[in-house]
């Protein structure tokens, strides 16, 4: 994460990290602490389509993310609700909820 990100920005990517990691969980670690940290090198890609706000860019990235760069099959359904829960998080953290 930056360390020059405004409060705001840095509050949206810790949650943004935390919806990733115990939501979209594609490989399912998230019951495990020493697998935390993951999914981190998707985290500005999805970070920054979530600050532009476009829900279905944001499900594409995580089907890229999850079929392509990882192998896995995609779960459209799951991946919907955490970018719904992310885009949440950035209306209720800017003040538009």
């Amino acid at each position: 994460m930056n360390e020059k990100m405004l409060p705001k920005d840095a509050e949206l990517y810790r949650r943004v990290d935390e919806i990733v990691h115990y939501m979209w969980d594609p490989i399912g670690v998230c019951a495990i602490p020493q697998a935390r940290g993951e999914y981190s090198g998707y985290l500005t890609g999805i970070f920054g389509r979530v600050q532009a706000g476009d829900l279905n860019d944001i499900v594409e990235f995580l089907r890229w993310a999850s079929s392509e760069n990882m192998g896995l099959s995609f779960e459209k359904e799951k991946a919907t609700e955490a970018a719904r829960a992310m885009l949440a998080w950035k209306e209720f953290i800017n003040g538009n909820s």
